[in-house]
């Protein structure tokens, strides 16, 4: 059979076909039917452009996406349907986990003079000023109780471009050849290397456990409280699935179990604590597109599950004293990886901190240093306090909508804000679409009397006079260019 032959055969046999997964189609004008991902993809695309069309229905919706994608052959009724089936019907109840999380007081916390701890059924554990504080009062700083460097930055660490401690990137000099201006500050076992003295003394110790285990080499793998080989595989697949979590929890639990004194495990463990798995559904019914996964979680869910049962093998085999003692179950791994989801500021997890509350209007101001990620945390009081009052911070951006904030609130931390803020944007929102709709209608009554006139030939048009009118002054109304209403009571 000759090549053309080979060729004009298979075409037979053969169908090629193109699956709807992409936006090309919109360039032709032949009807297609779009898979669900894609109608519901693009509904939250509505939605990230203008927050505020989340109030709609799911008709108008559906006039927005045909309007997009005019060759789409979808029904309002599939449009309803899927925002039903995914839980983004603005008349669902979304699912919220706040009165999951559990706390519990705090052992050895060293607080402010001017401040204390309560906890209450409704806010949970919270900061109280004992005093009036004044504006721009600097309440505290503190380092972190846990420091994780930027997971974006370790491949650059393992290559010793990067702080082996705080991920800070190195410029490197060979004024003098095959000498390094970081002299001394780098590992005699791995290519990793410090950025600074008092990086390298806080961070020797716990490098050489997590990377290559120089300071106990015989000790039988069993007997390690750390496998460094595991660490390192860990390491690796949190690099290839971007996962932060994962990776943080491996650095705050080696930091747990090679304290002594046990403080910090059980600091750790008192801190707003709730399930991954808990937190999971209610990004679930938000279609899974507002969260850092950025979409992907709505269609996942079983891959979801296989990532956390791959991550709890490879927790496990870097702790082999916790595997062997049966201490981190799955269900507590879940557990820590939700406490730290929650717990977390710019990765890294603080104690004091911790125990701010949220407002979207807050009365204080924390911040981190713009040198050194490894710098202390500052928080200064944004206004007035007055005693009595609770300490607040925002755990999302200010200046975003309230179907933003209240979105991001309720998926990443549990709970729909109630604070004034978000009253007073819904009503300036209600107040804006209330005088947008009196403006169309405006529009709507000028545009027919345009019509009426050119209709007319330009002539006017007099009312005649009510026989009653109960001692209200009479309405005029002449067909003009501009309409005049003159009213009286």
């Amino acid at each position: 059979m000759t090549s053309g032959d080979e060729t004009k055969d298979l075409d037979q046999k053969f169908e090629v076909i193109s699956i709807n997964d992409s936006n090309e189609e919109d360039n032709s004008q032949e009807p297609v039917v779009p898979h669900e991902r894609q109608i519901v993809d693009d509904v939250i695309a509505i939605w990230k452009t203008d927050p505020e069309t989340e109030e709609l229905s799911a008709g108008k919706l559906h006039g927005i996406v045909k309007k997009r994608h005019p060759n789409w052959s979808v029904s309002e009724k599939r449009v309803k349907t899927l925002l039903k089936k995914f839980g983004l019907l603005n008349t669902d109840q979304q699912i919220t986990y706040a009165n999951d999380i559990t706390s519990e007081e705090t052992p050895d916390i060293d607080l402010p003079a001017n401040l204390r701890i309560i906890m209450s059924a409704k806010r949970g554990k919270g900061l109280y000023a004992k005093k009036p504080i004044k504006k721009g009062e600097l309440l505290w700083e503190e380092p972190q109780l846990f420091f994780v460097p930027p997971l974006e930055n370790a491949e650059l660490i393992k290559l010793g471009k990067a702080c082996s401690y705080c991920g800070k990137l190195l410029a490197q000099s060979n004024k003098v050849a095959g000498a390094s201006v970081l002299r001394g500050l780098d590992c005699n076992v791995c290519p990793e290397i410090w950025c600074s003295q008092k990086c390298k003394k806080i961070d020797n110790q716990l490098h050489g456990l997590l990377k290559h285990n120089v300071y106990n080499p015989h000790a039988s793998r069993k007997n390690k409280a750390i496998n460094s080989e595991a660490y390192l595989d860990l390491q690796n697949y949190c690099i290839k699935e971007q996962w932060n979590a994962l990776f943080a929890l491996a650095i705050i639990y080696a930091n747990i179990v090679t304290d002594k004194t046990g403080v910090k495990g059980k600091q750790f463990r008192a801190m707003a604590r709730v399930s991954q798995a808990v937190r999971y559904k209610a990004l679930n019914s938000s279609a899974g597109a507002f969260d850092s996964l950025q979409g992907g979680a709505l269609f996942v869910q079983e891959q979801q599950e296989s990532l956390w049962q791959e991550g709890y093998k490879k927790f496990l085999a870097v702790f082999p004293q916790a595997y062997e003692e049966g201490k981190i179950t799955y269900d507590e791994f879940l557990h820590l990886m939700g406490t730290y989801n929650i717990n977390n500021l710019d990765y890294s997890i603080y104690l004091i901190q911790s125990h701010l509350n949220h407002n979207c209007s807050p009365n204080t101001s924390v911040e981190t240093s713009t040198i050194s990620r490894a710098d202390t945390l500052a928080v200064y009081a944004a206004r007035d306090i007055r005693a009595g009052e609770e300490l607040t911070t925002t755990y999302v951006n200010p200046a975003h909508t309230v179907q933003q904030r209240q979105r991001e609130l309720r998926v990443n931390w549990g709970f729909v804000c109630g604070c004034q803020k978000c009253k007073d944007d819904k009503k300036d929102q209600n107040k804006r679409k209330s005088s947008s709709a009196s403006n169309k209608d405006k529009n709507d009554i000028r545009k027919m009397l345009a019509e009426t006139k050119d209709s007319l030939d330009g002539d006017s048009i007099e009312l005649d006079v009510p026989e009653e009118h109960h001692g209200e002054r009479r309405k005029s109304v002449r067909f003009d260019e501009k309409v005049q209403v003159s009213t009286s009571n």
